[in-house]
């Protein structure tokens, strides 16, 4: 608990409340540039601040063997605390019967929306479970996320220890939903979070996460909330920052990222993780891999991790929060979808704007 407490050590309640301030504004007005001169005055003294505390570190996360379930709740979850339980989903079915092979004989067939969210304008495709498998096993680099399999195939629920999960939920519950993720040795997901919280099962392969805890929003500093979640913004032509890279990145508009304190997670089959509401968190997947994340919202718990983020998010607009909730619980890969599309929207309008406004300057 004490490691816990000194990753808060870098950012003062002062820094955090006005930056809190600027995103009030960001998520109801917009970025205006008349905040500019005034971010620019809080950035400048937060990077002396932080000068003076020294380089953040990435700490390996607590691992336990059979912890109970008082303990969990009494002491991780109700702390927000990360913690990965070693083993403890390695007798279920799903760990023990489940791999690429298994999922293309039995649901290859699947259409599927494959949004890839690599990419800034989210390019998307419309294939099947199949497709993707084949690319993964040759070793390209299509990753299938939240593919909503216990939804289209409830069968497999017997395959998990249900039980288990929802005794280890916070209430009360909105709705939750089981969410699978597939994807090649190589393949990852930039920095992101969300309000609900995510028990992570490990399958099959392994898997690699990096966590910062929300504390550090302003150092990480998002646009505001887009569908259920908030990325970290890519400040440079190659995208978000990678904490995965050999050679980390601190130059430019990263500077600040070498102050981030947070945890390192390796998940093997059998491992399930459990991650807090809003923490920050990327995901590597070092073999091919397999896991589900077990995912449920639970408004008061994640008020009282973040009452700020979760209050916006309760006034998100595109969507708005109960119409990406629907969407969330049905296959959360249509909410990318309806982003994509809005996305296209906007930039056909702008091109219709220059259009007319060249047609006018030539007249």
């Amino acid at each position: 608990m004490q490691a816990y407490r000194d990753f808060q050590r870098n950012l003062t309640f002062g820094q955090r409340f006005k930056y809190g301030v600027y995103q009030i504004a960001d998520h109801f007005f917009g970025r205006k540039k008349l905040f500019n001169k005034a971010r620019a005055r809080y950035y400048a003294k937060l990077k002396a601040s932080l000068e003076k505390k020294g380089p953040g570190r990435i700490m390996p996360i607590e691992r336990r063997k059979d912890l109970s379930l008082k303990e969990f709740m009494n002491h991780y979850v109700r702390k927000g605390i990360p913690v990965v339980m070693e083993g403890a989903a390695a007798d279920w079915d799903c760990v023990k019967k489940w791999s690429l092979e298994y999922f293309k004989e039995l649901h290859g067939k699947d259409e599927i929306v494959l949004v890839d969210q690599s990419q800034v304008d989210y390019p998307y495709e419309l294939t099947t479970l199949a497709h993707v498998i084949d690319n993964i096993r040759s070793g390209g680099s299509k990753y299938y996320r939240f593919y909503p399999l216990l939804s289209r195939h409830p069968e497999h629920l017997e395959e998990f220890d249900y039980k288990w999960l929802r005794d280890r939920r916070t209430k009360p519950v909105w709705f939750d939903a089981f969410q699978v993720f597939i994807g090649g040795a190589g393949t990852y997901t930039a920095l992101h979070n969300a309000n609900q919280s995510n028990l992570f099962v490990q399958v099959y392969g392994e898997k690699k996460w990096v966590l910062y805890s929300h504390y550090y929003t302003p150092i990480i500093d998002p646009a505001p909330v887009s569908n259920v979640y908030r990325s970290a913004p890519g400040k440079k032509e190659s995208g978000p920052f990678n904490p995965f890279e050999e050679e980390l990145d601190f130059t430019g508009h990263y500077e600040l990222f070498k102050y981030l304190d947070g945890y390192s997670v390796h998940l093997k089959p059998g491992d399930v993780f459990w991650n807090p509401p809003f923490y920050w968190h990327a995901v590597k997947n070092p073999t091919d891999s397999i896991g589900v994340g077990y995912r449920w919202s639970s408004p008061f718990y994640s008020f009282k991790i973040s009452p700020l983020y979760m209050t916006l998010d309760c006034f998100a607009r595109n969507p708005p929060i109960w119409k990406a909730y629907a969407l969330y619980q049905k296959d959360i890969n249509e909410l990318h979808l309806a982003e994509v599309k809005r996305l296209e929207e906007a930039k056909q309008k702008l091109a219709e704007q220059e259009e007319r406004r060249k047609k006018v300057s030539v007249t």
